[in-house]
């Protein structure tokens, strides 16, 4: 029996490919002011090629940027990504479905929370800024735990705080990786939002799929 229903972050809860667009803007027009708009689309392309939906390392990240531009004057690439890290918060676009869903969850006696990878203050910050945090029990930032998904231990850390078995709990991601196989590991159901930087990509038979967050309610 189902007794709790966990989510990722971005990308299943947050429509993180939206709140970059919006990040991209506010980065550009702090770092980069006064470069044409041709330019600036030119810079947005290259800041979505090379950013990878998130993963990679933003230090890295950004003297590839820097490279890229021929960046002479820029600020240091620690700067720059501690700018990523302090602010993209700040730009959050939740899907619309989102609110309704955990309040329909918690209506139905479930209990709600999320399990998302990432540094402390930019994972907590993002749900501050989201609104969600009311609607969760138990919010896990895998910086504050030490534990990274996709290892299955991070979400059996999460089953035993909440004194449940990890097989009374699903899980809603959006990583192939991260997100399903280390639900299944660690002996939790599983669903698959479609979406973002992993949309189509090795999807399973045995793992619901759904591109529109609301229909969670039909797979619990």
């Amino acid at each position: 029996m189902t007794k709790a229903v966990l989510f990722d972050f971005d990308e299943t809860l947050q429509d993180r490919t939206a709140a970059f667009e919006k990040y991209m803007d506010t980065f550009l027009d702090t770092y980069c002011p006064g470069i044409s708009k041709e330019e600036k689309e030119k810079r947005k392309e290259d800041m979505r090629i090379t950013g990878k939906g998130g993963y990679v390392n933003r230090v890295e990240w950004c003297k590839e940027l820097r490279r890229l531009w021929d960046w002479n004057d820029a600020p240091p690439a620690e700067e720059l990504a501690e700018h990523y890290d302090r602010t993209f918060g700040d730009h959050n676009v939740i899907f619309p479905h989102s609110v309704e869903l955990l309040k329909e969850l918690k209506k139905r006696g479930y209990i709600v929370g999320v399990i998302t990878n990432g540094p402390s203050y930019l994972q907590n910050h993002k749900m501050d800024k989201s609104g969600l945090r009311p609607y969760c029990d138990i919010v896990t930032v895998s910086g504050d735990v030490g534990v990274h998904k996709p290892d299955p231990e991070l979400f059996k850390i999460v089953a035993k705080r909440l004194n449940l078995k990890p097989e009374e709990c699903v899980y809603v991601g959006d990583h192939p990786i991260n997100d399903i196989k280390g639900a299944l590991d660690a002996g939790m159901k599983a669903i698959r939002m479609n979406y973002g930087w992993f949309k189509d990509k090795d999807l399973r038979d045995d793992v619901p799929v759904i591109t529109d967050i609301i229909d969670v309610l039909k797979y619990v």
